[in-house]
C-alpha cells in the first residue's frame, strides 16, 4: 500500500489498467512493489523513479489514444493548464479552440533526443456523419526532449466562419507518424 501523500497520476493508472499482457503486468507490479518498498524506506525519489519506469513501460505497450479532448476558452499554457469552455454552442464566426492530451504514441531517438511527431486531420460532419469539410495534416506537432515525456498536450484552433447555424460533429484523427497508429475523437458542437 502506498503511503499517504504519494499520488499516482491518473495517466499512470489509466495506462497501467489498460495493459492486458501478463508479461507486462508482472513487470508493472514489480515496479509498484519497488516504489512501495522505497517509500517504506523513506526514499521518495527512488519511489518516483520506479513509478516513472512503470509508466514508461506501460506507455510503450498502450495503443495510441486521446485521453482528453475538449473545447477551451483560449490556448492552454501547458499540460493541464487550460480553462474549459462552458458549453459547446459557438457564435457564427467564432473559432473553435481545442485542447488534446494524446497518450501511447512512439518516441524515437534522433540526434540524442527523444522525438515524437503527431499530425491531426479533421473532418467537420453533420450529426448523421455526412462530411462537410476536412483537411489532412491540419495540425503538425513535432516535439523533441531529453526524456520521453508523458505529459503532452496539443492546442488547435479551427476557424469555421461561413458555416451556417446548426449542429455539427468535429472528428479529429491523431496520427503517430513514428508508429503509423491513429486514434479518433469526436467533439459535438453547434453554431447559433
Amino acid at each position: 500500500m502506498l503511503k499517504s501523500g504519494f499520488t499516482v497520476p491518473a495517466t499512470v493508472l489509466a495506462l497501467l489498467g489498460a495493459l492486458c499482457l501478463p508479461a507486462s503486468a508482472g513487470s508493472l507490479q514489480d515496479k509498484a512493489g519497488e516504489a512501495e518498498a522505497a517509500l517504506g524506506a523513506g526514499d521518495g525519489m527512488a519511489a518516483v523513479t520506479a513509478m516513472r519506469q512503470a509508466l514508461s513501460d506501460a506507455w510503450r505497450e498502450a495503443p495510441l489514444a486521446v485521453d482528453t479532448a475538449l473545447f477551451v476558452t483560449e490556448p492552454a499554457d501547458g499540460y493541464g493548464i487550460y480553462t474549459v469552455r462552458t458549453g459547446n454552442i459557438f457564435a457564427e464566426g467564432e473559432p473553435l479552440r481545442i485542447y488534446l492530451e494524446p497518450v501511447g504514441f512512439d518516441w524515437i531517438q534522433v540526434d540524442g533526443l527523444h522525438t515524437s511527431l503527431l499530425t491531426v486531420d479533421f473532418d467537420l460532419t453533420s450529426p448523421d456523419g455526412h462530411v462537410l469539410a476536412g483537411q489532412k495534416d491540419f495540425g503538425r506537432f513535432d516535439f523533441r526532449s531529453h526524456v520521453p515525456n508523458t505529459e503532452y498536450m496539443v492546442n488547435m484552433t479551427l476557424n469555421v466562419s461561413g458555416a451556417p447555424a446548426g449542429d455539427y460533429l468535429l472528428v479529429l484523427t491523431v496520427n503517430d507518424e513514428n508508429s503509423g497508429a491513429s486514434a479518433k475523437v469526436e467533439l459535438p458542437f453547434a453554431i447559433q
